[in-house]
This record gives C-alpha cells, sequence and structure tokens, in this order.
C-alpha cells in the first residue's frame, strides 16, 4: 500500500495522508517525480513499459516515474524510483530539477541527472519495465512521432533546457565561501559606483550569508560545469515568491544567462501566482531585463543615497509555467 503526503495548491504541507488508489480529495495535491538520465556523450536512457502496466503500456518513457512515499522529498522519491525500476543508484551530486509541472493533482518535478550507466549493470524491474536502451535526442523525437514514447508535451522545452549548457542546482552549506567570494566580486563595481554603506551584499559578512543560504532556495549557476554566478529566491506569502537575487560574473554578462535563470526559476515555482523583485533604478540595463521578462514597476521607491534609488517590481502575468496536459 502507498501512502502520500497531501500538499495544498501553494505546495505546504497539510499534514494530511492519502492512500494511492483512492479519489483524491478537490483542492489536495502530491508529489510526482520523473528522472530523466543522461550520459556524458548527450544520450539518454529510456525505459519501455510492461506490457500489462495500466497507462501507456508497452511505451518508452523516461528513464524511471513515480510518486514521492509519505516522507519522501521529490529527491529521495527520484533516488528510488530509479533504484527500484533500473536497479541504479543515482549520483545525485549531478542531478538537478529542470522544471516542475502543476497539475489537477499534483506536482511534478522533472530531474535531469548527468551520470554514465553500463547497460549491462541495469537490472529491470520485472513487473513495471520490460527493456531499457540508450537514445539520442532525436531518437526519442522519432520514437514520439511513431506513438510508441508517452507523448510528453515538454519534450522540446526538456531538449533545449539541456542543450542549453546552463545548470542551475541547489547550493549547500559546503557552497558557502565561494558563493560569499562570487556575490562580493559581483557586486564590487556597484558598490563603488554608488557608495551604498547600507543595503551592498560587500558589508555583508559570511556567518549573515550563511544564515541567508538557509533561507528559500540558493542555486548555483553553471554553464558548461563552470560557475558563472547565483540566484537566491524564496517564498514571501503562500502564492507569492521573491527573486531576491541574481548575481552574473561580469565577464559572463551580455550573454542572455540570466534571462534563461529568470525562466528556469518561474518554471520551478508553479505554485507561485506572482513573483517580486527589488532593484537599482539607475541600473537600465537591469531595469531593461526585467521589464523585458514581464515585471512591471509598482511605484515603490526607496531612495538609499543621493547616487542610488531601489524600486519593486511584481510580475502576475505570463509566468513561465509549463501547463500540464
Amino acid at each position: 500500500m502507498e501512502v502520500w503526503d497531501i500538499f495544498n495548491e501553494n505546495r505546504e504541507k497539510t499534514g494530511e495522508t492519502h492512500i494511492r488508489g483512492e479519489d483524491l480529495q478537490e483542492g489536495d495535491f502530491h508529489q510526482v517525480v520523473h528522472v530523466w538520465i543522461m550520459n556524458e556523450d548527450g544520450q539518454l536512457l529510456i525505459q519501455r513499459r510492461q506490457p500489462w502496466k495500466i497507462g501507456w503500456a508497452n511505451m518508452w518513457d523516461c528513464s524511471a516515474a513515480g510518486s514521492a512515499l509519505m516522507g519522501e522529498t521529490s529527491e529521495m522519491a527520484a533516488i528510488r524510483e530509479v533504484k527500484e525500476e533500473l536497479g541504479i543508484d543515482l549520483e545525485m551530486s549531478s542531478s538537478e530539477i529542470l522544471f516542475t509541472i502543476k497539475f489537477p493533482r499534483g506536482f511534478d518535478d522533472h530531474f535531469l541527472v548527468v551520470q554514465d550507466i553500463d547497460i549491462e549493470d541495469i537490472i529491470l524491474q520485472y513487473e513495471e519495465v520490460a527493456d531499457a536502451k540508450w537514445v539520442t535526442m532525436e531518437e526519442v523525437r522519432e520514437l514520439a512521432r511513431n506513438g510508441i514514447f508517452i507523448p510528453y508535451h515538454i519534450l522540446d522545452t526538456l531538449f533545449t533546457m539541456i542543450q542549453s549548457k546552463i545548470s542551475l542546482r541547489k547550493a549547500t552549506a559546503e557552497d558557502a565561501e565561494e558563493l560569499f567570494e562570487l556575490q562580493r566580486k559581483v557586486f564590487e563595481p556597484l558598490y563603488e559606483k554608488y557608495e551604498d554603506h547600507e543595503t551592498t551584499p560587500v558589508k555583508q559578512t559570511l556567518e549573515r550569508f550563511e544564515e541567508r543560504l538557509k533561507t528559500g532556495d540558493f542555486f548555483k549557476i553553471t554553464l558548461e560545469n563552470s560557475l558563472v554566478g547565483s540566484v537566491h529566491v524564496y517564498p514571501k506569502l503562500p502564492g507569492v515568491m521573491r527573486l531576491h537575487m541574481i548575481n552574473i560574473l561580469d565577464e559572463f554578462q551580455g550573454k542572455g544567462i540570466a534571462q534563461q535563470v529568470i525562466i528556469r526559476i518561474e518554471s520551478l515555482y508553479p505554485e507561485a501566482k506572482r513573483w517580486e523583485l527589488d532593484t537599482i533604478l539607475e541600473e537600465r540595463r537591469n531595469c531593461y531585463l526585467y521589464e523585458k521578462m514581464g515585471y512591471v514597476q509598482t511605484g515603490d521607491k526607496w531612495k538609499v543615497n543621493d547616487k542610488m534609488t531601489l524600486v519593486h517590481y511584481v510580475k502576475k502575468n505570463q509566468l513561465n509555467h509549463l501547463l500540464c496536459l
């Protein structure tokens, strides 16, 4: 018997549980995961469902998928599902959630895990899986066109994200010192330009940064596995997310990375009905970026000093949420 945790529409646990097979109540959600394993050659590991499976029988699918059990995080569920279905221990240090889809009865995290696996080491779960193989992205498209791969509407988005070479991986306490130094490097020119002694992250201590790291979600931004920046977000209120800070190293600015990060971040929080942020009014390039991404000034401003004013933005429309089928 499978027992699931129940979440509300804001992805908050309600304290209630649900037994698989029973009808979910209106307004109740559960956690689902899809895992896409990719090797260093850019091939994807796919599995074929057994012909007796209910739903998409005998069709090719992603590496593994399933529902999180009571007490599991989505990462724990991803690890368990891959172990059960393929007999493989996932290397989560090379994983990231590409996006999350909110569907009528749940939240579906799509993981990408970069890991080389010998096909001979795979142990198929007989009850669930008939076969497994490595294929290229184009071969997945061909299988889908031929009607023998589950017709996920997110394939193009998935492949675009993978091919962008931009990754967002959640930071841990072990990353604190590296990200702290990156933040100082990004903000030092602004500190010198605006002589902001009150709000600048340059004056932040490592201890304060380590505390901030525990608030919300901090991500490392990498491009082709090189650290190029960071982004920090947290829930301000139920259904309201705050984009607190995007740091991109100077040598990587102007390459569209921040724009891609905003798209990715919004797609990770489909429960958000509104996003908010503050930025420096005098930094017109940043204001242009946010306005291009759909953020609108509210009229709220805070004068820090004679050189610098902070301005408040919100975004409520055209959020980058991936829709379910």
